[in-house]
């Protein structure tokens, strides 16, 4: 059986490209990894995996975070639409690309509706997992 999972279509637009580039991607989420969040991003040249924090994806939508090679942060156009920006730095570069904020809260609201903030630690069966070690 498949552990419980959230996934999430993702349609972004790189920021300060020349022209717009589109770019697709999925989120998912795990229970069976609960503080953790995968992005995988769909290229000519195969498929991308990020993974990074929830909190950190939570906390971008209402302020700036991230210090190391996943960084979020809010953002607004000229009419007001809310938007949240991912900025992904690899040793091949930087890449900033954009979002609406509802789709980032559904995708957050649905993961907390499978597992609940704070209830992360729960879910990850240590308890088993020390249990089976020790008694070997």
């Amino acid at each position: 059986m498949e552990a419980a999972a959230v996934r999430r279509p993702l349609a972004l637009t790189m920021v300060g490209a020349e022209i717009p580039v589109l770019v697709t991607a999925e989120l998912e989420y795990q229970a069976a990894d609960p503080y953790a969040i995968t992005a995988v991003f769909h290229t000519d040249a195969g498929q991308i995996r990020w993974v990074f924090s929830r909190d950190l994806l939570d906390e971008g939508l209402v302020h700036d975070v991230g210090d190391g090679d996943v960084q979020v942060a809010p953002s607004s156009d000229d009419l007001g639409e809310h938007s949240v920006q991912l900025r992904l730095s690899s040793p091949d570069g930087v890449a900033v690309l954009e979002t609406a904020a509802d789709v980032i809260l559904d995708f957050l609201e649905r993961s907390y509706a499978l597992v609940p903030p704070g209830a992360e630690s729960s879910y990850l069966g240590l308890d088993n997992a020390l249990t089976s070690l020790l008694d070997r």
